[in-house]
């Protein structure tokens, strides 16, 4: 436990994604086509969210008992919020659908269900969210006021605020409240300074040729049988 991580989350919101972009996709097709998809987007969103949650209390307790991730890991701390806010997006964005998709299908009473089911999930789980986003700002700040080395991982802080950002301004336009349109606006702001941030360090890197150097393909100066070899060895 004491070697979790918040990565082991990303091969779960994979499916909660795919059902996000299944509501998205379902308008546009026709009344049968799109019921199938709602209803498969629905599905896949169960497959990943309740799995997600219960691996975000495991980490939780993994944060109480042992010490934070070494500072090369130190982005993993925003992961949380991605299947918190994929989650959110994908129950507000079926939500809307489902009226007119259910109804199509005889099912009008499910579809106003799913709804409200929609909008209270995308609530609780924004509310959740609330949480993980304070708890990654407190641990970045402790990171960098011991050094953070930059590394690819940092584009781990733009996915999960750009669809809790997402999530955020999907509740404004469907609730109206001027709180999640200003929320949505100050999250916006801050991913866009954190995207400038990481991409301009990735071009960086690149340039300089520092983030294509593989460690594990290095040769052991210290290995004699290396040290003696009159073999070529290639550059990294």
């Amino acid at each position: 436990m004491e070697k979790m991580t918040a990565v082991w989350l990303l091969p779960i919101v994979a499916c909660e994604v795919a059902a996000a972009s299944g509501g998205l996709l379902a308008p546009h097709l026709t009344n049968a086509a799109g019921f199938g998809v709602l209803i498969t987007s629905y599905v896949l969103w169960a497959l990943s969210v309740p799995l997600a949650l219960s691996i975000l209390t495991i980490l939780l307790l993994r944060l109480v008992v042992h010490s934070l991730p070494a500072s090369d890991m130190a982005a993993s701390g925003w992961l949380a919020l991605g299947p918190i806010g994929t989650g959110a997006l994908g129950l507000l964005v079926l939500g809307g659908d489902a009226p007119h998709l259910f109804a199509s299908a005889h099912l009008g009473a499910v579809g106003d269900v799913a709804f409200g089911f929609g909008v209270l999930g995308g609530l609780i789980l924004w509310g959740f969210g609330v949480w993980w986003l304070l708890l990654a700002v407190l641990k970045t700040a402790h990171y960098l006021r011991k050094g953070m080395p930059f590394n690819l991982g940092w584009w781990g802080f733009t996915f999960p605020l750009a669809v809790y950002t997402l999530a955020t301004l999907a509740l404004a336009r469907i609730t109206q409240a001027t709180f999640f349109s200003v929320a949505g606006g100050v999250l916006a702001t801050c991913l866009a300074v954190f995207w400038v941030i990481v991409a301009t360090r990735t071009l960086r890197g690149a340039l300089s040729g520092v983030l294509f150097m593989s460690p594990c393909l290095a040769l052991n100066p210290a290995a004699p049988d290396e040290a003696a070899s009159d073999k070529p060895r290639w550059p990294l």
